[in-house]
C-alpha cells in the first residue's frame, strides 16, 4: 500500500468556500489545483490513498475538503483547518468533524508574535475535542514550538499529535543539532508522530535534497517507522517537486532497512488515519 499523507488541492471558482480569504496567510493561488489531478498522479504513480490538507489561502472554510471526501469515497481523508485565536475553535472542530473531516492542522509558525497559544489553557477545550472525536492536530512548526508542544501534548496524551515536515531542521548545524533536540524529545510521547515532507524546502541543496538525510535518520531512530508517514504537496502541475523525485528520495533514504518503507508508506498512514 502507498498512501500520500499531505496534498493540497483547492478550486477556483465562485461556489461557497471555493475563494480564497482576505488576510490568508500564503498567497493566493492563481489557478486550480483541482483534486481531480491528484486522481491522475495516484493512478499514474500507483497510490492508493491521499490525506488532503486545507491551504491556508482558503481560511477556516474547508467545504472543498468535504466535497472531496463525498465524491470519492473511501479514497481520501482530510485535515481541516481551524483558527487558532478563536475561542470557539473546539465548536468549530465538532462541526467539521461531524461533516467528514479527520484532523485539523495548526501553524505555529505564522503566528511569531503569539507563541504562547500552542499551550495555553484556552486551547485545553480544543485538545480535549480533538481527543472526544479521535481528531488528529497537525502542527506546522519551527523546532523552537516543539517544548511548548510537548507541554501540551503530555497534558492531553489521547490527541493524536503528528509534526509536519521533518519539524523544519536547520541543516546547516552540525552535529549533534542542538536546536532539533525539542522535536526528537517529542518522541517520548506516544501521542506524537513525525511526517516527512517539505524536504526540499528545508535543504539547502538540490535533489535529493542529502542534507535532510540525517535529519530523517534521527527521526527513525527515536520515533521509529510506527510513528513516521510520508507527504508530497501538491498535484500535477502544481507540485513543487515532481511526484517521481518525492517518491524516489523517500524510497532512497539510506536509513531505512528491510521493511520499513512499507511501514512509513502503507501500514503506519493506514492505521494512523483509518483507512
Amino acid at each position: 500500500m502507498l498512501i500520500d499523507t499531505h496534498v493540497h488541492v483547492w478550486p477556483l471558482d465562485d461556489a461557497p468556500g471555493h475563494r480564497p480569504v482576505e488576510g490568508a496567510k500564503v498567497a493566493h493561488p492563481r489557478e486550480a489545483a483541482p483534486v481531480e489531478w491528484l486522481l491522475q498522479d495516484m493512478a499514474e504513480y500507483g497510490i492508493d490513498h491521499c490525506v488532503l490538507v486545507q491551504s491556508s489561502a482558503f481560511g477556516w472554510d474547508n467545504r472543498y475538503m468535504v466535497e472531496c471526501l463525498q465524491q470519492y469515497p473511501g479514497k481520501f481523508r482530510a485535515i481541516g483547518l481551524v483558527n487558532p485565536l478563536d475561542q470557539f475553535n473546539a465548536d468549530q472542530l465538532w462541526y467539521w468533524w461531524n461533516q467528514g473531516i479527520s484532523g485539523f492542522r495548526l501553524h505555529p509558525l505564522y503566528y511569531p508574535e503569539l507563541p504562547t497559544w500552542i499551550d495555553s489553557p484556552e486551547h485545553d477545550k480544543l485538545w480535549k475535542a480533538a481527543a472526544d472525536t479521535g481528531s488528529i492536530l497537525q502542527f506546522h512548526m519551527h523546532p523552537h514550538h516543539a517544548e511548548a508542544l510537548h507541554r501540551m501534548a503530555s497534558r492531553h496524551p489521547k490527541t493524536r499529535v503528528i509534526v509536519d515536515h521533518i519539524g523544519k531542521p536547520d541543516v546547516t548545524e552540525s552535529p549533534p543539532y542542538p536546536s532539533f533536540q525539542p522535536v526528537l524529545k517529542l518522541a517520548e510521547l506516544p501521542n506524537v508522530w513525525v511526517k516527512i515532507g517539505d524536504y526540499q524546502i528545508a535543504s539547502k541543496q538540490q535533489f535529493p535534497w542529502r542534507d535532510t538525510w540525517p535529519f530523517v535518520a534521527l527521526l527513525k531512530e527515536h520515533f521509529g517507522v510506527e510513528r513516521m508517514v510520508w507527504g508530497t504537496g501538491y498535484p500535477r502541475t502544481a507540485r513543487l517537486v515532481p511526484l517521481a523525485q518525492a517518491l524516489e528520495y523517500v524510497r532512497g533514504l539510506p536509513c531505512w532497512a528491510s521493511g520499513d518503507l512499507d511501514q512509513v508508506l502503507g501500514e503506519t498512514p493506514r492505521k494512523l488515519f483509518g483507512f
